[in-house]
């Protein structure tokens, strides 16, 4: 079942309750073991050992950043992680099906602008994964600080930078998408089904050797798939 949270409404103890009680009942138990979430092939290719460590940030541009975030999802979804997608208004949930999320783990926010530091603060720890559309820039102290909760308590945040400086903080890992070109035309006729898409990853730490990957993102069957190999 998709959760969905109260968005417009004023934010008050009726709605914090229902926050806690999705909170609570998706809280991810993390051994000392796992401290990695699994990628979809395609994608474990552009990260050491393949895997999401638990705790990183993660900033995604470019056209096709939802799309990108969802696959960046997917595996760990898929293998009973869940998902809360915070402020992402233009998220397209059949795509995200179609990519291996599991919609019966996904719960959707949609807070107002004043309260969406502290729905974001309370689901990270409740959530594997937190992916963000800011729709305002989000202050310096404000990112440190949903930084460093995500660091404490194993949630990897995906932050989708809808304008360039969304995001003032510097994040573990940064990828950048440009499309090449679209598939689908012929002979000046025809439905566009997918975009080869190159993506550049930067970032700190052991996530900071450049890496590129060319995707189809996502192929005709809605997938995300390899148009060429990582370098």
């Amino acid at each position: 079942m998709l959760a969905r949270l109260p968005s417009e409404e004023p934010y008050d103890e009726r709605a914090r309750e229902r926050l806690q009680v999705v909170a609570d009942r998706s809280r991810p138990i993390t051994l000392a073991r796992d401290q990695t979430l699994p990628l979809i092939e395609p994608l474990a290719t552009m990260f050491p050992e393949g895997r999401l460590r638990r705790g990183i940030t993660v900033a995604v541009r470019g056209p096709g950043s939802t799309t990108l975030g969802f696959a960046l999802a997917a595996s760990a979804s898929a293998a009973g992680s869940w998902v809360a997608l915070v402020g992402v208004a233009d998220a397209n949930l059949a795509t995200a099906a179609e990519l291996g999320v599991a919609l019966e783990r996904v719960a959707v926010m949609h807070p107002s602008p004043a309260q969406w530091s502290a729905t974001v603060a309370a689901v990270i720890g409740a959530f594997d994964i937190v992916i963000l559309a800011p729709c305002h820039r989000v202050s310096a102290s404000d990112a440190r600080r949903l930084m460093a909760r995500a660091r404490e308590r194993g949630s990897v945040l995906i932050t989708l930078m809808r304008t360039p400086r969304a995001w003032p903080e510097r994040v573990d890992a940064e990828l950048s998408i440009s499309t090449q070109r679209w598939q689908g035309l012929g002979q000046g006729h025809g439905n566009l089904r997918a975009r080869l898409s190159r993506v550049d990853m930067t970032g700190r730490r052991e996530l900071a050797r450049p890496r590129q990957g060319e995707f189809v993102l996502p192929d005709a069957s809605g997938h995300l798939a390899c148009a060429l190999s990582e370098r």
